[in-house]
């Protein structure tokens, strides 16, 4: 097998691999996971009973949540949130970011040096700082607006404050491109913006914005799990417990950002609560970074 064609194998498994556990993710949800009720109390060998979170067991490999609910079964309904939420913040913020940077570069270049220099304090501030002062007042708007605005809401934010760096990162990709020779040449020979932009800009441009989206979803997954740890959940919070009877809340959604948010202060008495998902997390940063090695190496 040629480097190339392995290359591809693992691009392919991993793809496969992706839609598959997001097939899975809204099977389990909607469909066999509805007639599953999680388990309350269980009684162990010696006649103790036993109240949720439970370790792993054959019956449950990953342990269960606080609510009984089995958490291997949690964290592949929890991924298609994570997901979505990762692609679709990362593809805004590339449809905003590649809009602003050309037009930055066409229309508005000699405010070029002043927009940077507007932009260059996003690269330095936390984002989740960003998110806690824009989105502070949690339940004033889900009371209101009900949770849905909220979790839109919430989006929005994260497309908001991760836009300026992506934008600055264009406008330097964008002016390579468009120093090149043959760029030059076809603009003195009288070729439109949108000539140069859709003939010779984008072309070239194709491979680097699979890069550079891959690079925006890593970093959208890392934003929601820090936004987990300070327990800012996607989709508001729940109660927690059996009967909801618990101070401490879990992620209404079950992102996994904030499945490991909802369980950092349990990795001492239960800590699978904490490391599966973290592992998840882990897990699929990796995937991802695989994917952009193999797409850079190309």
């Amino acid at each position: 097998m040629t480097k190339d064609n392995r290359s591809n194998w693992i691009l392919y498994s991993i793809f496969t691999f992706l839609f598959l556990l997001f097939i899975a993710s809204f099977l389990l949800e909607f469909g066999v996971n509805k007639s599953v009720e999680p388990g309350k109390l269980i009684y162990s060998s010696d006649g103790k009973v036993l109240r949720p979170p439970l370790p792993s067991s054959l019956e449950h490999p990953l342990g269960t949540d606080k609510n009984g609910n089995d958490l291997f079964t949690k964290l592949i309904i929890g991924f298609k949130y994570t997901f979505i939420i990762s692609i679709v913040v990362t593809l805004i913020r590339m449809l905003i970011g590649i809009f602003c940077s050309l037009s930055v570069l066409y229309f508005l270049r000699p405010l070029k040096a002043y927009i940077e220099s507007l932009l260059t304090p996003f690269l330095y501030v936390p984002a989740f700082i960003l998110f806690f002062l824009l989105a502070s007042e949690e339940e004033i708007i889900i009371n209101k607006y009900g949770s849905h605005f909220f979790t839109f809401y919430q989006v929005l934010i994260i497309v908001i404050i991760g836009t300026p760096p992506l934008i600055e990162l264009l406008i330097k990709e964008f002016e390579l491109l468009l120093n090149k020779d043959y760029v030059i040449a076809s603009r003195l020979l009288g070729a439109s913006k949108f000539h140069i932009s859709i003939r010779q800009i984008f072309p070239v441009f194709k491979k680097r914005f699979y890069i550079v989206f891959l690079q925006q979803t890593i970093a959208t997954i890392i934003l929601l799990t820090h936004l987990g740890v300070f327990q800012k959940f996607i989709g508001g919070k729940a109660k927690g417990g059996i009967i909801g009877d618990e101070d401490r809340f879990l992620s209404q959604s079950g992102e996994w950002g904030g499945m490991i948010g909802q369980s950092i202060f349990d990795m001492v008495h239960y800590p699978w609560l904490l490391l599966y998902p973290a592992c998840a997390v882990v897990g699929l940063i990796l995937l991802l970074n695989i994917i952009i090695n193999r797409l850079d190496s190309h």
